[in-house]
């Protein structure tokens, strides 16, 4: 007989003798008859915890999970990772695809939305639990980090702990002191007679997930394993974009309101084809939550645009006239345009958040957190680690029960 272990070695071995539409097909044949398989509902111990008076759905569909990653991964070698994943996975049997499933819910997911608007303030209370810290935490699926033991635990350092403040700046001088979308211009920034509204610099992707203490912190050495074969990164580029969070290429110049509505997920960008040619920095904007896109209009009431080009405006002969004073230093700073891959991932975590179910089930899972009476002390949520401690303390308060 052949053992559960050697199974997925088989596997593996086979995955590489396959293209990837082979490997894309055979997932989609597992995830056909996984989605008839009762089990895959089933309690896992993977599951993140939630209360039994919780007005949450009790899991995300490990089938719906899994589909979306496939259906949306950012490029052939993000859908090529999430094949083999799921047939390595499927070897090992039915468990392992929900452990699949929940490794990239907890790892990749939940980290990817800590730091939106609704858990800004959401914070944990360190108590007796933080002294089992380490009993707290779930592995993740091997198949779903192929390198982190290799390559990332060893090889990624983590983006310092202190803002870069030339960041903001440079992406307000970039987009000449305008948002793309809605034409304002920034308060205090503008030429004589035009409109202006508050505009907030938002990260593409969010620092937070690049800030961790790599001696402890293994959760976030997870999450950047599963983004870097998400996408398709080799470590040098991996580590390059961890480090340059804080730039420009990771930064837009957005109304308050589509800044709240992109860290939610709600609305993302599209990049432009023509004649199957990619239309170079131009988007259109695409909403993936219903009215996740702000009901939002220029100053001559006509409506936003959903065609953007990103180009940079800081050397246009009239930026200087309503440019601030601490802005005039960064002039001859270098200011790259958003960057299209980050972009793409922005995107990709768009669709399967919504698509699946799991922004529905993350909100409601710390709305429950929230209305349940844990504490909210001191310090923001930002790693899988804190998360974990969260929901362990969580589960064990005298006050909440939990399934």
């Amino acid at each position: 007989m052949t053992s559960v272990g050697s199974q997925s070695t088989i596997a593996a071995n086979v995955a590489e003798d396959l293209t990837t539409q082979e490997l894309v097909n055979k997932a989609e044949l597992i995830l056909a008859a996984f989605k008839q398989n009762p089990e895959r509902l089933h309690h896992h111990f993977s599951d993140l915890p939630s209360s039994k008076k919780s007005k949450a759905r009790n899991r995300v569909d490990p089938h719906a999970l899994l589909e979306m990653m496939l259906k949306h991964a950012p490029n052939e070698l993000g859908r090529r990772y999430v094949a083999e994943a799921i047939g390595k996975s499927h070897a090992d049997g039915t468990t392992s695809l929900v452990e699949l499933s929940n490794t990239w819910l907890r790892y990749l997911l939940v980290p990817c939305t800590l730091n939106n608007m609704f858990f800004q303030n959401l914070i944990y209370s360190i108590i007796e639990v933080k002294a089992n810290r380490s009993s707290t935490s779930v592995p993740p699926s091997e198949s779903a980090t192929p390198t982190l033991d290799t390559d990332t635990a060893y090889n990624l350092d983590p983006h310092p702990p202190r803002r870069d403040p030339s960041m903001m700046g440079l992406v307000r001088l970039r987009e000449g002191y305008r948002c793309p979308i809605t034409e304002f211009y920034n308060t205090d920034n503008a030429p004589q007679n035009e409109y202006t509204l508050p505009l907030e610099v938002a990260h593409i992707i969010k620092r937070a997930v690049g800030v961790f203490d790599p001696n402890k912190d293994k959760g976030s050495l997870t999450t950047w394993d599963i983004l870097k074969n998400f996408i398709g990164w080799d470590m040098k580029r991996t580590q390059e974009v961890v480090l340059k969070l804080d730039m420009p290429l990771n930064g837009m110049l957005l109304e308050r309101n589509l800044h709240h509505r992109w860290d939610d997920f709600a609305w993302t960008l599209k990049p432009v084809v023509d004649n199957g040619l990619v239309v170079p920095d131009t988007y259109d904007v695409e909403e993936i939550r219903p009215q996740g896109f702000p009901f939002l209009h220029k100053a001559n009431g006509s409506p936003v645009n959903r065609r953007i080009t990103f180009q940079d405006r800081g050397g246009d002969q009239f930026v200087g006239s309503y440019m601030p004073d601490e802005d005039r230093g960064l002039i001859g700073h270098p200011r790259p345009l958003p960057d299209p891959e980050l972009i793409s991932l922005h995107r990709a975590l768009c669709k399967v958040l919504h698509l699946s179910g799991a922004a529905e089930y993350i909100d409601s899972i710390f709305r429950d957190l929230g209305e349940g009476g844990v504490k909210l002390p001191s310090t923001k949520v930002r790693t899988t680690d804190e998360l974990d401690l969260l929901l362990s303390t969580w589960a064990i308060s005298p006050s909440l029960s939990v399934h």
